[in-house]
């Protein structure tokens, strides 16, 4: 029953209706492991606040949620992390008539290369880690039909994530993330996401505290897209 996670808070620099703060939780709980081979369960949630809608004064107005349901099977293949998971995304809007519900069923697989923690040191040090660690999955959106998707039409996807490790002195580090995502329609049309962040954390025995800055360059996704959105943000991993 090990956990791991993340709790986080941001705030957009164009605030509206749509973006104002966002929300975040997630935990993945690992509920087996034998030998090499592991098996968890994960939940996030995220909340949307915006301005309202009749009453711009009034900033904290949740009007919309994602959730995300996930089951993984690991087999630690040093040093990469073989990985099985299924994400049952959805997207509601909370409170109003219409909840615009919206869902997604996947299969994915794909491979984590996660370098050893740098070690750190008294005297300021640059690129501790060496090489950038990271992930990369493939999704299928099977099965089909409205049962197991609403609201999006996908086919298939990629999905990779690289973590850039900079200076670090004594418990502070520094670095730099990019996250992408692409998504093939079953119309033949594709969309994608992509975004990154420079981000400061400072290590406790317990987890990391990490202030950022993040950028979406490109983004044409057919819902809730963040297409030249700027935040900052705070966020505590365990």
């Amino acid at each position: 029953m090990e956990c791991t996670g993340v709790l986080e808070a941001y705030s957009f620099f164009n605030q509206s209706v749509e973006h104002f703060i966002y929300g975040n939780i997630e935990a993945d709980v690992r509920i087996l492991r034998i030998g090499r081979f592991s098996w968890k369960l994960g939940l996030s949630f995220e909340t949307y606040m915006g301005e309202s809608w009749n009453s711009p004064e009034m900033k904290f107005n949740i009007y919309g949620g994602h959730w995300n349901l996930k089951t993984q099977f690991e087999y630690q293949l040093e040093p990469l992390l073989l990985r099985l998971y299924t994400d049952h995304e959805c997207f509601h809007n909370i409170d109003m008539a219409d909840t615009l519900s919206e869902y997604m069923n996947n299969i994915k697989v794909g491979v984590v290369l996660k370098d050893p923690a740098p070690a750190f040191s008294e005297d300021i040090c640059f690129l501790p880690a060496g090489w950038p660690d990271g992930w990369f999955s493939i999704g299928l959106y099977r099965p089909r039909g409205g049962t197991f998707q609403k609201g999006h039409d996908f086919n298939w996807s990629m999905h990779s994530d690289v973590n850039f490790e900079g200076a670090t002195w004594h418990s502070w580090l520094s670095g730099a993330r990019y996250h992408a995502d692409f998504f093939f329609h079953d119309d033949g049309g594709s969309s994608s996401r992509h975004k990154g962040e420079i981000y400061f954390a400072y290590r406790t025995p317990a987890g990391s505290f990490e202030t950022h800055l993040t950028h979406y360059f490109r983004d044409t996704q057919p819902f809730r897209s963040l297409d030249g959105e700027t935040c900052w943000g705070i966020r505590f991993i365990w």
